[in-house]
Order: C-alpha cells, then structure tokens, then sequence
C-alpha cells in the first residue's frame, strides 16, 4: 500500500533541501515530497516565477503528474500562501483527488497580508539583514559577495511575488481542512490574525501556537509529535 504523500513547499528563499531531513524524520507515517521552486537549489537557473498565480499552477501541475491519490500540502511562511492558491486551483479544476488536509504556518492569511512588513523594495544590505535577523540563514553569507548576491537575488524574487499578491475579497471556501501553526516570537504571524485562516475553508479548522520563532517547524521540538499527530488524523480522514 502506498503512504500518504506530504508536498512540503518551502518559505521564501528557501530550497527543497530544507525538508530533506523530514524525509527519515517522518517515514514512519508518510512519504515526504519537497517541492523545488523555480530558479532555487536544484532548478537554478531557471526563471523565477513572475508571480503567485503562476508559481501555483506549476506546483499544481506537478503535483496532477504525480497523480497522489492520498496527500497532504504542507506550506511554511511564503509556501503558506502558495499552499492555498494551489489547493483553490485543485479544487476549481476539479482535480479526482483532493488533498486530506493542507497544513500551513508562519504567515497572516491573505486578506491580512498588508499587515507584513514590506521588504522586497529595500537596499539589498538592509533587506539581507532583515533575513539574517528573522534566523535559519548562516549569517556568515555576508562575508561572501557571490554567494550573498545569489541569495539576495533570490530572496528578492520571492519576496516580490508574495508582497505582489492582492487577495481583493476572500474567494470561495475551499473543501479541505486547514491545520495552522503559529510561534508565540513570530510578530510576522500572531495567532489572533492566524485564526483567520478558518475563512478559507468550509470544512473543519485547527490552530496550534508553540514556544518558538518563525522558523518553528525546524527548530521547536513540540512541533514533530504534533505534526504527526494531525498527519495521521488526516490520513485516516478522522480532521
């Protein structure tokens, strides 16, 4: 019997490498798939996205030649928002196999995005700093001037696309639960705001906040056992 497949979408400037470790974390229960955008790690050198809208239907086009019968869309911080536009275009396009659940984290929904503190249009020193500050990047990138225009360059696409994004009024609900997770250091995504994401779905909602920063699902180890926890509630259509 095959397992039940996460896509896991990384958050911006982010590769695929950063789930690789989940792949033997999570076996047990799942098959963990990360997703590359375009232009980043493996698919460097490929064209960034021009926006939102389009990084969604690519990611949704591979997960359709995929054809998982039983899935989950995992999307943290920019991969949050990108999580939601492809599970809109699933549904919408009336793909055979929607997924059990999407799980999302680190980001304002939406509709609350304008809240976000605009970084894409800075200096780039004074945007790289921004990054380095928020944590998960190796500070010591700055001292390598090839290395820090190539992340800069990247940081600044994916900025771009996910600042760019105008909601406008909320679309219709999507049919598919939605698992959000907040960090209580995250002022970027406070889970009074986080709760909003129930708006996007007419099937049941859930919200879990740990004792941690932005980058919680790497670092906080609360967040592994309750990650499985809701995993194998999805996967046994008990969300």
């Amino acid at each position: 019997m095959e397992k039940t497949k996460i896509f896991c979408l990384p958050y911006a400037g982010g590769s695929a490498s950063v789930y690789f470790d989940w792949k033997k974390k999570y076996d047990s229960i799942a098959e963990i798939v990360p997703i590359e955008y375009n232009g980043h790690g493996s698919l460097f050198g490929i064209p960034f996205y021009k926006d939102a809208d389009e990084a969604a239907s690519d990611i949704c086009n591979r997960i359709c030649a995929d054809n998982p019968k039983d899935y989950i869309i995992y999307g943290h911080s920019m991969g949050s928002l990108i999580t939601l536009l492809v599970a809109w275009k699933l549904e919408k396009d009336g793909y055979n196999h929607l997924p059990k659940a999407i799980i999302i984290g680190g980001s304002r929904p939406p509709h609350l995005k304008y809240k976000n503190k605009p970084l894409a249009n800075l200096p780039k020193d004074k945007l790289m700093k921004e990054i380095f500050d928020l944590g998960q990047t190796d500070s010591e990138i700055m001292y390598e001037s090839e290395l820090f225009d190539m992340l800069y360059s990247v940081f600044h696409a994916d900025l771009k696309i996910f600042e760019e994004y105008e909601c406008g009024e909320l679309a219709p609900k999507i049919s598919i639960p939605i698992v959000t997770m907040a960090g209580t250091q995250n002022g970027e995504a406070p889970l009074n705001e986080m709760k909003e994401w129930s708006k996007y779905t007419s099937n049941n909602f859930y919200i879990k906040e740990f004792d941690a920063d932005h980058f919680f699902p790497f670092n906080c180890e609360e967040f592994g056992d309750y990650y499985l926890e809701m995993i194998d509630k999805a996967i046994k259509s008990l969300l």
